[in-house]
C-alpha cells in the first residue's frame, strides 16, 4: 500500500506517533535521510504491539511498509459493534506497519497517505 523510501534498515532511528482530533501522524525517523510520515484520517482504533509480542505474520506482511489487511476480524468486529446511527466515516480500513526494533502499529481508519516532505 505505502512503501517507505529505500534505506538500510540499520539506519532506522525510531518513530513518533501524534494523534489529534481523530487524525494520526506516524513519523518514521531514518538517519541520513529526511523523516517519512504517514497520515491517517478518521482514526477509530489504534493498537501498538511491542517487538517481542509481534507475530511472524505481523512482521512478514508489513516490514517497513504500510499494508491494508483484507478480511480483518478486528475491522469486522469494530464495524459490528458501532451502533451509531450516523457514522463519522464513509468506510474503514485496517492498516498495519511493522517498524523493526519498535514493533507494530495498527490502525482502523478511513484512509492513509504518505505526507509530502
Amino acid at each position: 500500500m505505502i512503501e517507505l523510501p529505500e534505506f538500510d534498515t540499520g539506519l532506522y532511528e525510531g518513530c513518533e506517533l501524534h494523534m489529534l482530533n481523530g487524525g494520526a501522524l506516524l513519523k518514521v525517523n531514518i538517519a541520513e535521510k529526511p523523516s517519512f510520515s504517514i497520515c491517517f484520517n478518521k482514526v477509530r482504533w489504534h493498537q501498538f504491539t511491542v517487538l517481542p509480542n509481534c507475530s511472524a505474520e505481523m512482521i512478514e506482511s508489513s516490514y517497513f511498509k504500510l499494508s491494508e489487511l483484507k478480511n480483518s476480524e478486528k475491522l469486522s468486529s469494530f464495524l459490528a459493534s458501532d451502533t451509531a446511527t450516523v457514522k463519522a466515516y464513509k468506510e474503514l480500513h485496517h492498516f498495519r506497519i511493522f517498524l523493526d526494533e519498535t514493533g507494530c502499529h495498527e490502525f482502523i481508519a478511513e484512509s492513509a497517505h504518505a505526507e509530502k516532505p
